[in-house]
């Protein structure tokens, strides 16, 4: 099948590269730049690039990867340029198809398809991207392509319902984004009293309580002073976390009685 890629992004890329690998079909890869659908024509070894000016029909697959905020104005843009037999699909954790508000009218496949991984960097997403889990939602054709393409992938999905989209995203968010905020605190903290090591010793622990986290569950991963019952401890730091970061002071209590209702579980 053919796949176009409507976006030049770290996540169309890095898909794309491994779904060339599984004998997919690079179609058209459509850019406002040239000269971005070149370059990422160019790390395939296939397709052709194309500016949204252009003469172009889009059939098999069609992934937009664009911001979430607009991709219903990409789909807008480009849904003129839809065969009658295609599966159209975005990336956002966040949107349903539903975007895709006519597709079921037309009998085109929708669906969204969200990888769980982070694509800061691209060579680091490319080797992990085996191991991804991803969610999954979308019509019936939409559905059933998905589970396709993502077997090819990782062979790792969860069927997502269109009312829990928005908590799924959530708890993403929570995972990755918040633990990148708790990183950057933690790294203050090595800053202000000037402590060395931080990338040998905080990116370590991390990496090894999400291990204990897949093997053991979240009540098991619970380590320090909390579910140790310190509360000495707790309570003095608590006094050094106000004085560093003032403007965030409730987050410490907050997050105490978090890991209290862990404990408690």
């Amino acid at each position: 099948m053919l796949i176009n890629i409507v976006g030049t992004s770290k996540v169309s890329l890095v898909l794309s590269k491994i779904l060339v690998e599984k004998g997919f079909k690079m179609g058209y890869v459509v850019s406002r730049s040239r000269q971005r659908a070149t370059a990422f024509v160019r790390k395939l070894s296939q397709g052709i690039p194309i500016t949204y000016d252009e003469d172009f029909l889009l059939k098999d697959i069609v992934f937009i990867s664009v911001p979430d905020g607009v991709i219903d104005l990409v789909y807008s843009n480009i849904k003129t340029r839809l065969s009658d037999d295609v599966n159209i699909y975005h990336f956002s954790g966040f949107l349903t198809s539903y975007i895709f508000e006519d597709a079921d009218r037309f009998g085109w496949g929708r669906g969204s398809i969200h990888p769980n991984l982070s694509f800061a960097d691209e060579k680091i997403a490319l080797k992990s991207i085996h191991r991804c889990c991803f969610g999954i939602e979308g019509n019936e054709k939409g559905l059933s392509l998905a589970r396709n393409i993502v077997q090819q992938i990782s062979n790792c999905w969860i069927e997502i319902p269109v009312q829990a989209k928005m908590a799924y995203h959530l708890a993403a968010v929570l995972a990755s984004n918040f633990s990148v905020g708790l990183a950057y605190l933690a790294q203050r903290l090595y800053d202000l009293y000037g402590l060395d090591g931080f990338e040998k010793i905080i990116p370590t622990l991390m990496l090894n309580t999400s291990r204990n986290v897949s093997k053991l569950g979240v009540k098991d991963s619970l380590t320090g002073p909390v579910a140790r019952g310190d509360w000495v401890v707790v309570e003095k730091e608590q006094e050094l976390f106000e004085k560093c970061f003032a403007k965030y002071k409730d987050l410490y209590a907050n997050m105490v009685r978090v890991l209290k209702e862990i404990k408690g579980r």
